[in-house]
């Protein structure tokens, strides 16, 4: 999958062409729904563009873009990323962090082990569960909850955590 350029924040990707006047099928990856609002300015491939309208659609949306005006247009946006920049996201109350801002974290127990970093978060029922990478390849699963993660300091970009028995 492509990478979102430096310094924009991913928050959906086109799946498909909807209908022939360009709207697109739009896999949100986002918490706030607001963002496919109409007038909303996001980027798609790293290209400016606003929202002209949107809605849901099965497990998505359909999205109406200003600068897409047919269906040969919208089909060659498949797998198109739509960003927005890092600082216009929102901020989110103390504790509670983005995806990104914790992927590649370096990870340490509360002795101070290095255990490697975040290389991908999984999205369960009850709380994400955070996939650290060590060295060695092997992954070591961390639940998000305040019971192991001990510490976030997403300037430092180190995340101190708690390790119990069969967590290794």
């Amino acid at each position: 999958m492509r990478e979102p350029p430096d310094g924009h924040v991913v928050v959906g990707r086109v799946v498909g062409a909807w209908g022939i006047r360009g709207d697109v099928k739009v896999q949100s990856q986002t918490d706030f729904p607001d963002r496919f609002a109409a007038g909303t300015k996001l980027f798609v491939n790293g290209a400016p563009d606003s929202v002209v309208s949107s809605r849901p659609h099965r497990a998505g949306l359909v999205v109406r873009l200003e600068g897409v005006r047919d269906r040969t247009k919208a089909e060659s946006l498949r797998n198109a990323l739509l960003t927005v920049r890092e600082t216009d996201i929102a901020p989110l109350p103390d504790g509670a962090y983005y995806h990104f801002e914790l992927i590649d974290m370096q990870v340490v127990s509360e002795d101070g082990e290095t255990l490697g970093a975040i290389a991908e978060i999984l999205d369960t029922s009850a709380n994400d569960v955070y996939v650290v990478r060590g060295e060695s390849g092997r992954d070591m699963l961390i639940p998000a909850i305040r019971e192991f993660v001990l510490d976030v300091d997403v300037e430092a970009g180190l995340m101190t955590v708690r390790l119990v028995d069969g967590m290794r």
